[in-house]
Formats: structure tokens, C-alpha cells, sequence
């Protein structure tokens, strides 16, 4: 055999040779990199150690601990967030969660909390408030709030909407601060029709249906600062542009309640 394609056929071998090492090689380096990198994650290094709570203190940021079963210990790579977020978000006074990964070793829980807006009654006492979308959210444990009272009870469990509640929900939301002080408490009317604003004394304030809220709500300010209280009985508000004013009977015969706006 001529001796330069001797040599020629030896240099191929021992490149492939080489080649072949050069695989062998890679592939041990990265089946150790990955177990050492999969290690890395099942270590203390990389495992949960704190939970923070941000939007609750106190025993409310406990009860969210507790809601999202995290436990301290478990890897890093292996906690379940979604699971997490929506337990969190099962609280009652939760409206939204996010829960995210804090390398090396913790986790942060944000939540946005539900802002109670009125007071449901149970009995002859305020026991549940609800937020702007009529979500049971807390009890009232003090037997009072400083807050709208809303003349009918609670339903359900906490974490329920409250649908019989939504349109008085959505009336004490427009009601101007400034008639704030005259209303005891909202409800509906007899027979569960319309709706109707207990004021302080003895009078009240049929709205009727949700037409037209805002101007029934700007005729009643409008009575309230020209009518004599004390001998009325009730403001007829069904229709905004005919405002009434509906004399007691048991007023003095010789005070007049006005019929309407001036």
C-alpha cells in the first residue's frame, strides 16, 4: 500500500476517534450538569423558607398563609401558584391574587382586598357587610358600622353575592355625601316594591323603580331643604320631575305640607 494513503487512512481513524470522545464527553458533562442543576433545586438552597403577605396584616395575612397551602420546605421549582391564587382568592374579602416566586426561597402573596360599602341586617342589627358588588365579605361582630344599613338580611354564606341586595348596592353609590346624614337606613317598600329611604325621624323616600336615580335623588335634597319636616310622612320620588311631599296626619292640622317643588 502506498505509504501516504497508509498515513491518510490513520489520520481519519484517529479523528474519528477524537469526535467520538468529544461526544462522549458532552454528554457526560451535560447529564452532570442537569442532575447537579435538578440536585440544586431538591436542596435547602433552592426550597421555600418565607412567605410574605402584601394588602393584609396581622391574623388576616395568617389566614392567607393558610389559604394557599404553601409549605415552607417544599422545592422551589415544585410549588403549585395556581392552585395558590385561587384558594387565596376563595376569602371572602379577597377580590384578586397574585402569588409569585421570589428566588432563592420565597414567595410573596399580593392581595387586593374587597371594600365593604354597606351593612346587611340580621334581625334588628347590622350583621354582614357587602362590597360594591354585593359580596359577602365580614360580619359585624360590634353591632355597628359606620356605614349604609340596608334593611334586609343576609343570605347565604360569606363569599356569596347577594342579589336581592344589588339595587340598593347600586342606589347608596350615587347618593350625594350630602344627604348621607339624613338616611337611616335603604330597603324596598311594601311588598318588596320599589325603592324606599328610611330618613331620620319619621319620614320616608319612595324612589320607585332604578329610572332615573340621580334626579330622584337631587329632588329629594331639593325637599329636604324646603319642606317642614315634621309634617311629612312620606316623599312620593317615583317620578323625578313630580316630586310630593305627603303630609303625616298626625301633624297639627295648621301646618301645611308643601305638594311640590316651588
Amino acid at each position: 500500500m502506498d505509504p501516504r494513503l497508509r498515513q491518510r487512512r490513520i489520520a481519519v481513524r484517529r479523528a474519528e476517534g477524537r469526535r467520538r470522545l468529544r461526544v462522549v464527553l458532552t454528554v457526560l458533562v451535560v447529564g452532570a450538569a442537569v442532575g447537579g442543576g435538578y440536585a440544586l433545586t431538591q436542596s435547602s438552597l433552592l426550597d421555600l423558607d418565607e412567605i410574605r403577605v402584601a394588602g393584609a396584616d396581622g391574623s388576616e395575612a395568617e389566614v392567607v398563609r393558610g389559604a394557599a397551602r404553601l409549605e415552607t420546605g417544599t422545592p422551589m421549582i415544585e410549588l403549585d401558584l395556581s392552585s395558590a391564587t385561587r384558594s387565596v382568592e376563595a376569602i371572602p374579602w379577597v377580590r384578586s391574587a397574585s402569588v409569585v416566586r421570589n428566588w432563592p426561597a420565597g414567595v410573596t402573596i399580593d392581595v387586593i382586598r374587597r371594600i365593604p360599602v354597606a351593612a346587611l341586617r340580621v334581625g334588628d342589627r347590622p350583621a354582614v357587610l357587602v362590597d360594591a358588588d354585593g359580596v359577602a365579605i365580614d360580619e359585624v361582630t360590634d353591632g355597628s358600622v359606620d356605614l349604609f344599613i340596608i334593611a334586609i338580611g343576609a343570605n347565604g354564606e360569606l363569599g356569596d353575592v347577594q342579589t336581592q341586595a344589588l339595587p340598593l348596592v347600586e342606589l347608596i353609590q350615587i347618593i350625594p355625601a350630602d344627604l348621607e346624614p339624613w338616611i337611616e337606613t335603604v330597603g324596598f317598600g311594601p311588598g318588596d316594591e320599589g325603592l324606599e329611604i328610611d330618613l331620620v325621624g319619621s319620614a320616608v323616600a319612595d324612589l320607585g323603580d332604578t329610572r332615573s336615580l340621580p334626579e330622584k335623588l337631587e329632588a329629594l335634597r331639593a325637599l329636604l331643604a324646603s319642606v317642614d319636616l315634621a309634617c311629612v310622612a312620606k316623599f312620593d320620588l317615583r317620578v323625578a320631575d313630580i316630586p310630593l311631599a305627603k303630609r303625616d296626619p298626625a301633624c297639627d292640622e295648621g301646618v301645611a305640607a308643601s305638594p311640590s317643588l316651588p
